[in-house]
């Protein structure tokens, strides 16, 4: 039987913007490959992460965290997103042995909710392939632990001849708006047979958590929850299955990243549950990806989606043949953390195309701290013609881009609230 009263709750639970019933009207990052993928390769063999797939990343006070699956949950940290180091305490998670997280642990997305760091991490007490039946919860003091575990998993798998029966896996925790949290989790009957779904679940508190359950569907396998983003028609790219998303907010909507074959797509919502693809899907692709065809594997799953400033990071796994996690990037100049801006002043380089010297110009509306970076078209800083107190009024920076390699480059302005962005072509 449906529970009809939990959906009316969840309604309001999830009631973050005017019109939230409509279909919201994004569009995907257009993410190009990291040059010098892979980021992060697997250990040798025998080593905690011969194995290494699902990242998952964040950055917090100056350092990115990548957690990844491997003997374990393991971690490694960069100080630019590119260049990473694995912790030589990794793994960070490992099986407890008893219980039933005994056998195996997976990652799994980490917040933090108040002052103390938590992992919803997937956990396994059989020995087997892909994924266990169980999401647990650990929580630490510091991001790399050590991790305390709760006695009992925050979630489980459905009951025979659901389609969530087989295994369940997090990808990611947000807070909402209005208060508490929502998760977005994989799922499937079986592993190697089932069709792979993604379903939601929310939280007043991060620990007790409710599935979604549409009450339309009164049926199995839908009889007791559902999924919220289900797989393609036959004959399209993503017909066998949507898993391992990367869910980001922005403009009071959702975004997902998620695997679909062996690509990404991108899909679209106003409250998590309706979900509209983009029609050109897939939006990332193992052509994109020059390391692919080095290695002669056209896979790539897993996206983990992060943002820092102006650049926009994308961090997946070539599938468990390879082994190694790469990244693509995007240079958001004028994209705000909630969306597309309109900047509230003008700046402009001349000359632009720019061989040698190019002046910036741009005018002040009150004096302050005037910053200009300037971004490769990977999301690199390259430089910061700028950082210093300046007079309201017009304003003129020199900056020598001769030692810059010939392409795009994109730089932006920001002084107190005032926010500006351009491009640059270096000959």
């Amino acid at each position: 039987m449906k529970r009809t009263c939990t959906i009316f709750a969840l309604s309001i639970l999830l009631y973050l913007i005017p019109g939230w019933n409509k279909i919201a009207a994004q569009e995907p990052f257009p993410f190009e490959a990291y040059p010098e993928n892979p980021v992060l390769t697997h250990g040798d063999p025998g080593s905690f992460d011969e194995f290494m797939v699902v990242p998952y990343a964040l950055w917090d006070n100056g350092t990115f965290y990548l957690f990844y699956s491997g003997n374990g949950v393991c971690l490694a940290t960069s100080p630019d997103g590119y260049n990473y180091t694995k912790l030589t305490s990794n793994p960070v998670l490992s099986p407890s042995g008893t219980g039933f997280d005994s056998i195996a642990v997976g990652e799994g997305p980490v917040v933090k909710i108040g002052s103390e760091w938590v992992m919803y991490y997937n956990a396994s007490q059989v020995p087997g392939y892909g994924p266990g039946p169980f999401i647990g919860r650990a929580t630490a003091a510091t991001i790399d632990g050590p991790w305390t575990r709760s006695a009992n998993p925050v979630l489980t798998v459905g009951g025979t001849g659901d389609w969530d029966a087989g295994y369940i896996t997090a990808s990611n925790v947000l807070p909402l708006d209005s208060g508490g949290f929502i998760m977005f989790y994989t799922a499937a009957e079986d592993f190697f047979t089932g069709l792979w779904q993604i379903g939601m679940a929310t939280s007043p508190d991060g620990l007790t958590w409710t599935k979604y359950d549409d009450p339309l569907t009164a049926d199995p396998p839908y009889s007791n929850s559902d999924p919220v983003l289900k797989p393609g028609n036959s004959g399209e790219w993503d017909s066998y299955g949507v898993y391992f998303p990367s869910v980001i907010k922005t403009n009071g909507n959702f975004e997902i990243y998620y695997s679909g074959d062996v690509s990404v797509g991108y899909a679209s919502s106003p409250d998590g549950i309706n979900w509209e693809k983009w029609p050109e899907n897939p939006v990332y692709t193992p052509e994109q990806d020059p390391y692919c065809f080095t290695i002669g594997s056209m896979f790539i799953e897993c996206p983990a989606v992060v943002r820092l400033n102006d650049v926009i990071y994308m961090y997946y796994d070539y599938g468990t043949v390879e082994c190694s996690i790469g990244l693509a990037t995007y240079v958001a100049v004028g994209i705000s953390d909630m969306g597309m801006t309109k900047d509230n002043i003008k700046i402009k380089n001349s000359p632009n195309p720019v061989s040698g010297y190019t002046v910036f110009s741009y005018s002040l509306n009150e004096p302050g701290n005037a910053v200009i970076r300037v971004y490769d078209n990977f999301g690199r800083l390259v430089a910061e013609p700028v950082n210093a107190w300046q007079a309201k009024g017009e304003q003129r920076i020199p900056y020598d881009a001769s030692g810059l390699p010939a392409g795009i480059y994109y730089y932006r302005l920001s002084a107190g609230e005032n926010t500006a962005s351009g491009k640059m072509i270096k000959l």
